[in-house]
């Protein structure tokens, strides 16, 4: 939502800039070409106004504003879809876990993510890498803990845990491109893919690695620290 109407209210503002330009130049706005934060008139790159002195010029405070104009290199658009879209992906792990103590490693972690058109490559990376660092962090680290009076125990980063760069893997990372039809841009959300899945997956990779260790439980909850796998394990009888 937010990326179409950010987008909406850039076209606005580059014709905005484009008229003032041609204004300056006395020249068509079909001349002319922007780029480098800067409107160039095609052919002859040395023939150029930035847009930081557009916007001065734009600025209705330095002038009186023609009727039927609307001053500054602004624009405020709103995009609202008759209905939501969701990315969508695969990821899958490798995990070793010992079935002594139940400290666990990841040994390798894979996404394959949709998230519809590809804006930013590395902005997408690293919210895939962010999501999946908090799905981690959910799955086996972060949990609320209270005493029988309902006192908050661990209300502080002193004693709430956290995974560090240390506990989080490297990430092979694949995307496809399915354009969604439900915006001119076929963009999708990104960093909620990229957490949401890792729980449950954390559980299934827990739970066959315990299995061809002998020790089969079924877990339908997380955090799974250490001390709680051995808990529950304890009260399967195994």
């Amino acid at each position: 939502m937010a990326g179409n109407a950010i987008s909406e209210a850039s076209q606005v503002v580059r014709k905005k800039a484009l008229k003032l330009a041609g204004e300056v130049f006395e020249c068509s706005e079909d001349d002319l070409v922007i780029a480098d934060g800067k409107v160039s008139i095609t052919g002859i790159p040395g023939k150029f106004i930035r847009l930081s002195e557009l916007a001065q010029r734009a600025n209705p405070m330095r002038g009186a504003v023609r009727p039927g104009t609307e001053p500054g290199l602004e624009s405020t658009q709103y995009f609202g879809p008759p209905s939501g879209t969701t990315a969508n992906g695969v990821h899958a792990m490798v995990v070793e876990v010992d079935p002594e103590t139940f400290e666990l490693q990841i040994l390798k972690y894979v996404v394959v993510h949709d998230c519809g058109t590809v804006i930013n490559p590395m902005i997408l990376a690293g919210q895939i890498h962010g999501g999946v660092a908090q799905g981690i962090g959910n799955a086996f680290y972060e949990k609320l803990a209270f005493d029988d009076q309902g006192q908050l125990l661990n209300a502080s980063l002193a004693d709430y845990l956290l995974p560090t760069a240390l506990e989080i893997p490297r990430m092979e990372l694949g995307h496809t491109a399915t354009p969604s039809p439900l915006n001119p841009l076929g963009i999708k959300g990104a960093g909620e893919a990229g957490a949401i899945p890792v729980g449950a997956l954390f559980a299934q990779a827990i739970e066959n690695a315990l299995d061809l260790a002998r020790k089969r439980i079924e877990l339908l909850e997380i955090p799974l620290s250490p001390s709680r796998l051995y808990e529950l394990l304890s009260k399967d009888g195994t």
